[in-house]
């Protein structure tokens, strides 16, 4: 049997819908020294059967199955048991370039990467768009590499980047020693389990490549989705949750002087998020939990100024407040202020126009009348 390179791990959860489409970009990769690795995490649709149509058809599907314990427990199984050189992961409603794992393994070899950083489309089913996000454009850190296939670097390099953007682990490839030295883990039975594993990895790795090409295809507005959430359940509390598993890595790891600053938005960041979205029915829970959290970080007048504004309101407007209301209120004072601003810019911006075109006008007639006087002057001389 040829060395398995790459296992890419596909948790499924009632996705009848897409599974073709992702599984079809998979089994035609021009890598074929692959293993899929679907974890079928109790699905009740036809996601089964057709995994079991892929599996017949090709060997190099293998199929897991448990009862739903959400995406990352379905991750950690599919960990377990990959034997490839480097471990991937899609989700079930997505799919990749075909080229994808061919061009991401000569990276990794060339660069002997702990993982490998790479770009996402974004696509829109509602109207067949596709976005191209420019946060995963890691080039702007790095304006003079010509040759990604020999460039590494480490999360030091990205400090904005690490606790702030690129949870999903579907973008990167990883190193199935590096993942398996740390023990990284996907956590059971909680949402949002990315976070901790990509702040984990991110900061444990040593060499760290990118690949500045569109290769994942990421599903937007997917309602079936395994990682969405109702709001109006207790686990838009899980959150805090997670939170608190970054803060006790970085803790851990005495990384935590280094990354504060970066801590402080994301805590405000996550924690806002969430508040934002949280269903009537848990709202002042939310609400008292979250400022309680707030008052406990103590931040001063000085280390407010040094947040960015929109941090500063963040924290100001919740422990500011005695009511979840009182806070969705200043919000929309804040979102109409705003939209005053884009308003007066927008009209700054139409003046200006109209006085450029004014003046262009002005001196284009000005241009004209002084030909035609010249012209004159030169008839006149003549007679």
């Amino acid at each position: 049997m040829r060395e398995i390179k790459v296992s890419v791990i596909v948790p499924v959860y009632n996705s009848e819908k897409y599974l073709e489409k992702c599984l079809d970009s998979l089994i035609n990769q021009t890598l074929s020294e692959i293993e899929i690795i679907c974890v079928d995490d109790g699905s009740t649709d036809t996601s089964p059967e057709l995994l079991n149509a892929y599996s017949k058809k090709d060997n190099r599907v293998k199929i897991i199955t448990q009862e739903n314990k959400d995406v990352g427990a379905a991750r950690k199984a599919g960990i377990k048991i990959a034997k490839g050189e480097y471990i991937a992961f899609t989700d079930d409603d997505d799919w990749i370039a075909k080229d994808s794992f061919e061009k991401l393994y000569k990276n990794a070899k060339s660069n002997n990467s702990d993982l490998v950083m790479f770009k996402v489309v974004f696509y829109y089913p509602h109207n067949e768009s596709y976005v191209y996000p420019k946060s995963f454009n890691l080039e702007r850190y790095f304006n003079e590499i010509n040759d990604y296939n020999n460039f590494v670097f480490k999360a030091e390099d990205i400090k904005e980047q690490v606790l702030n953007a690129f949870f999903a682990p579907w973008f990167k490839f990883y190193k199935s020693k590096f993942l398996k030295k740390y023990n990284f883990y996907f956590k059971e039975n909680i949402t949002y389990p990315d976070v901790p594993f990509h702040v984990q990895a991110l900061l444990k790795a040593k060499r760290i490549s990118f690949l500045p090409e569109n290769l994942y295809f990421y599903r937007r507005d997917h309602q079936e989705s395994m990682l969405l959430i109702s709001k109006n359940t207790p686990r838009i509390f899980d959150i805090f949750e997670v939170v608190d598993e970054v803060e006790n890595f970085l803790i851990e790891n005495n990384l935590m002087k280094e990354y504060r600053f970066e801590f402080i938005q994301f805590k405000l960041e996550q924690i806002n998020f969430w508040f934002l979205r949280c269903g009537k029915s848990y709202k002042d829970e939310y609400f008292n939990k979250s400022k309680k959290i707030l008052l406990n970080m103590k931040l001063s007048e000085n280390k407010l100024k040094k947040l960015p504004k929109i941090y500063k309101k963040i924290y100001l407007n919740i422990v500011n407040s005695n009511s979840y209301r009182e806070v969705e209120l200043l919000n929309e004072i804040n979102e109409l202020k705003n939209k005053v601003k884009r308003s007066k810019n927008q009209k700054n911006r139409l003046e200006k126009r109209i006085k450029n075109k004014v003046s262009s006008g002005v001196l284009k007639t000005f241009k004209i009348l002084k030909r035609v006087l010249n012209v004159l002057k030169h008839f006149y001389k003549k007679k």
